[in-house]
């Protein structure tokens, strides 16, 4: 318990650091940094009759869409698509005799699972650019981590007091029906509370006199995203241990000690990020997220 307090203590201390840098092309190499480090595990789990150029493959991928193609439309992610379906068609036609195809083809899905999840983190600052909205990007990060690991502690307390009833008992036999709805509750709490907190210290960081508004749309917009994504990153959780029990493992890595490595980290993360991603898109069109 000690180890795994620690590494959490480290882990919000790097993950804080990251989000001052989050408007600037650092976010872009740690994000990068991390999807790679979790396209390794993931290779790990499926390299049985499989081939080191797949890992490849979806590191270039991941390089192409997190760092090359970031700032641009996405016109420009059909060559990359074209790239990884060539790609992923040359590596089974000349390894043929020495692979699997279900080994592959599992692990180029879980791959794109996870640059999709890594890539909504970054699409927060292409939606809210710094100019003119300032921390806002970095603040939707924020939220995305209340939600994926907030609500994941809360659901953790819910079942520990109150759960009974079994959530899904061949994947998790510790998650509860009771601990899930205290998870979602607690994301929405957790939402309001940052959002709040955010409205007071904007005009700080900004070095603005405006005043930002709290009101009762945002609470019902956020509440109802923090919701969705508590509901999803639990279902991420889920997804994760059943690729785990699949493959007969306990963690993807180590590279948290006590918690595991990047896929055991995120797994609710990627999930939430999408989610989140999407319904912002539709507020920012309505004219953004805060109010004077």
């Amino acid at each position: 318990m000690k180890t795994r307090v620690i590494s959490g203590i480290v882990g919000i201390i790097i993950l804080l650091a990251a989000i001052t840098q989050f408007h600037t092309w650092t976010s872009n190499a740690i994000i990068f940094a991390l999807y790679a480090i979790g396209i390794h595990e993931i290779h790990n789990v499926f390299k049985d009759k499989n081939v080191r150029a797949t890992e490849i493959l979806l590191d270039v991928i991941g390089f192409l869409m997190i760092i090359v193609t970031n700032y641009y439309t996405y016109a420009s992610f059909l060559p990359v698509a074209a790239f990884a379906v060539v790609g992923f068609a040359f590596i089974v036609v000349f390894n043929f005799d020495n692979i699997s195809f279900t080994s592959i083809a599992s692990e180029m899905a879980f791959g794109i699972y996870t640059l999709i999840g890594f890539y909504s983190i970054l699409r927060f600052k292409l939606l809210l650019p710094y100019t003119p909205f300032g921390w806002d990007g970095a603040f939707l990060f924020l939220i995305v981590a209340g939600i994926a690991w907030g609500g994941d502690t809360c659901a953790y307390f819910s079942g520990y007091l109150f759960g009974k009833n079994k959530l899904a008992p061949t994947l998790s036999p510790k998650k509860t029906k009771e601990g899930a709805v205290g998870g979602i509750l607690g994301s929405v709490v957790i939402s309001w509370i940052f959002t709040f907190i955010y409205c007071f210290i904007k005009p700080i960081l900004e070095n603005s006199s405006l005043e930002y508004e709290f009101s009762l749309q945002q609470m019902i917009a956020f509440g109802v995203i923090a919701a969705m994504g508590s509901v999803v990153g639990i279902v991420g959780d889920l997804f994760a241990s059943a690729v785990k029990r699949q493959a007969g493992i306990k963690d993807y890595g180590n590279l948290m000690p006590g918690h595991g490595g990047v896929m055991d980290r995120f797994d609710s993360v990627l999930l939430v990020a999408p989610i989140v991603s999407s319904f912002l898109e539709i507020i920012v069109k309505a004219g953004g997220i805060f109010y004077v």
